[in-house]
């Protein structure tokens, strides 16, 4: 049974001019994590600030746990939709310590010092409730702004890019515990993200946006395998997109009405394959898990392509397989 639900959802600004998020719909289950992806300006943060209750609608719904919480005659105040926020610059308050922190999110409970304890605990940060914001490192804020948010213990959690602030290292580190940590309290959670790493890795589905417009609502597996449009094929890894003529050299029959991309992961090097042709190498650079090879083709075509092996000064046949290759409907104006 869904948790959340959002019913044509839109939102514009400047008065009515720029259209930021345009009839979009989708459920949540409850104690599953949907990760909302897209480029700047694609209408991330607006879908979560107006479930958040930041924002209000222009028209749409809506609706946490079969209680109405926005439309376009009510709006339930933020601070009473039981929605947890984990802002992407942590949000914590300088001049109070880590234990004032926590408390300032939990209005009801009487026992706020045990609750504090048990939420420091679940994140790992037992016996750091004297610090202050400016005595932690970053990974440590991003778990007291996670303990702050589930302290309250709440229906959804919002996580609003909160790994775009760390190092590399660090982030898939603490994205790996945060994560483990909101599948053991079976918290439902939404996280917004431009990483579509950080999105295949810890996503039961996915939510992918363009200009204010649901493109595709599926698992990871799906959105990789099967996109529906050029751009969520794009989003996921490198990708060449084909012409016709590169097509032919291939003995790949293609189509004008029809547009081709392949995930340059999906090239062969030396296999049998359903396609293929020969190709002259340019260059090997070494990337530490694997090489980096650039190729040439009789036609003066370029592709880039991985491979554990070392291909140099070598004339090497590449190659793809029908299963592999998207093809997508032009659009005709």
């Amino acid at each position: 049974m869904s948790l959340l639900k959002i019913h044509n959802l839109s939102k514009s600004f400047d008065n009515g001019k720029t259209k930021v998020l345009d009839t979009v719909s989708f459920e949540l289950e409850k104690g599953r994590v949907l990760t909302i992806v897209g480029e700047s300006g694609s209408g991330k943060t607006t879908l979560i600030r107006l479930i958040a209750g930041l924002e209000t609608p222009d028209d749409g719904i809506v609706e946490l746990n079969d209680t109405i919480l926005s439309s376009v005659d009510i709006m339930v105040r933020a601070e009473k939709r039981n929605v947890g926020l984990v802002f992407q610059d942590y949000a914590l308050f300088p001049h109070m310590t880590v234990q004032e922190n926590i408390m300032y999110g939990i209005h009801k409970q009487h026992d706020k010092k045990e609750r504090v304890a048990e939420v420091l605990e679940l994140v790992g940060l037992s016996g750091f409730e004297s610090r202050y914001p400016h005595q932690l490192s970053g990974g440590q804020q991003q778990r007291v702004a996670l303990a702050r948010a589930l302290a309250p213990r709440p229906e959804v959690l919002i996580l609003d890019e909160p790994f775009s602030n760390l190092d590399v290292i660090l982030k898939d580190q603490l994205r790996r515990e945060i994560f483990e940590i909101i599948h053991k309290t079976g918290v439902t959670a939404i996280f917004v993200t431009h990483d579509t790493d950080d999105a295949l890795s810890v996503s039961d589905s996915i939510i992918v946006l363009q200009k204010g417009k649901m493109i595709q609502n599926a698992t990871a597996f799906e959105l990789f395998n099967a996109p529906k449009t050029p751009y969520v094929a794009s989003l996921f890894s490198a990708v060449v997109n084909f012409t016709t003529k590169e097509l032919e050299e291939f003995r790949y029959p293609a189509s004008e009405s029809t547009s081709y991309m392949l995930r340059t992961s999906s090239f062969r090097i030396e296999e049998d394959t359903d396609y293929s042709v020969t190709a002259r190498v340019l260059s090997v650079l070494f990337m530490g898990a694997y090489y980096q090879i650039s190729v040439e083709t009789p036609q003066g075509n370029l592709y880039t392509i991985c491979s554990s092996n070392d291909y140099q000064n070598k004339n090497i046949t590449i190659g793809f397989n029908q299963p592999d290759i998207f093809h997508f409907e032009c659009q005709i104006n």
